[in-house]
């Protein structure tokens, strides 16, 4: 009767064991559960951030190519703009050397010589007020 005893002390004592060791394995389940779970809510937490970013940026990004676009665009407006003035200057001078060229053939005209030369410089620096009304100044771009 005594290993009966001990026996049934023993078998307490592996079921206590087992009962334990069973509790330990769900507390360490559950918090295993918890660290995934946080982790999960955190990886979606960071996905909603950078998509976010990702928005944010893609709109400055079309916000500058549109400016980027129309600083081009009045770019080559300024570019056309400046061949033909320079163009009309050219002809301007070319027209005041061969009246010059004439008027010394000529004899004489040194006022007119010099109205011409007033003429051309003031067209240097302020081409649009030539006089000519398909000249118009240049106003498009703005810093």
């Amino acid at each position: 009767m005594a290993n009966a005893a001990k026996t049934s002390s023993g078998s307490d004592d592996i079921d206590e064991k087992k009962r334990k060791r069973k509790l330990s394995n769900r507390e360490s389940a559950r918090r295993s559960r918890l660290k995934k779970q946080k982790l999960m809510e955190d990886t979606i937490n960071e996905i909603s951030t950078l998509e976010r970013r990702i928005k944010e940026i893609r709109e400055r990004c079309k916000v500058v190519r549109q400016r980027l676009d129309s600083v081009e665009s009045e770019n080559a407006v300024l570019i056309s703009e400046k061949t033909w003035l320079s163009s009309y200057v050219s002809d301007l001078e070319n027209m005041i050397s061969s009246t010059s060229l004439t008027q010394t053939q000529n004899g004489g005209g040194d006022e007119q010589n010099a109205n011409a030369e007033i003429a051309v410089g003031d067209c240097r620096s302020r081409p649009w007020q030539l006089g000519c009304d398909s000249i118009q100044p240049t106003s498009s771009f703005r810093t």
